[in-house]
């Protein structure tokens, strides 16, 4: 008799599961635009920010891998190689490489005086504005990077191994506009925690 009405009880829990109405406990969404939900939920978009994470951890191991190649951190590698591509529009300068990498102009100022004390970067007055100081990456920092070259290529070949012409050039695109939208994010929070702090002042 105890297994005979057991069975209608398994029925019943599997009804309301297919009925879609959620389970006891269930967490609630983390966005609530229709673009990131999938089925009226937010596992799709919470498997896309983990994928990001995962995807983050792993080329800031590459990277830092670079720049001990060459006995740099791995900040101090980023700062380098971007003065360097970034001498290619023209002067380069603590705002052109802060901007450049979404970084504020006090710290990478730090970074370059690290990398001028260590004999990779020199640091010059604009010859127009004397107030700007240009960075141009020394022959000891070109050859740093030269010599980094052969390796780096190799396992960035490996790292985007999976992206097509046609996939790097959107999801390039797709990077800037969520680094904006990031950047809006970043604000907003920021402000709502003014709010709260301010609140608990009152």
């Amino acid at each position: 008799m105890s297994r005979q009405k057991a069975k209608p009880e398994r029925r019943k829990h599997v009804a309301r599961r297919l009925d879609g109405a959620a389970p006891t406990g269930a967490l609630p969404l983390t966005v609530t635009r229709s673009e990131l939900l999938s089925d009226g939920t937010d596992r799709e978009f919470r498997k896309l920010v983990h994928n990001i994470f995962a995807f983050m951890a792993r080329h800031e191991a590459i990277r830092d891998g670079h720049a001990r190649h060459i006995g740099l951190a791995g900040i101090e590698y980023t700062i380098l190689i971007s003065i360097g591509h970034l001498a290619l529009d023209g002067d380069v300068n603590v705002k052109t490489v802060a901007d450049h990498l979404h970084m504020s102009g006090a710290f990478v100022t730090t970074v370059t005086s690290k990398l001028q004390v260590l004999g990779l970067v020199e640091k010059t007055q604009d010859s127009v504005d004397r107030r700007r100081i240009s960075l141009v990456i020394t022959e000891k920092g070109k050859f740093l990077l030269r010599s980094l070259a052969p390796y780096q290529r190799e396992i960035n070949d490996v790292e985007f191994s999976s992206l097509s012409k046609e996939k790097f050039q959107v999801l390039s695109q797709i990077l800037e506009a969520l680094i904006a939208s990031g950047d809006e994010a970043v604000a907003l929070q920021r402000y709502k925690a003014s709010i709260k702090n301010d609140s608990k002042v009152a």
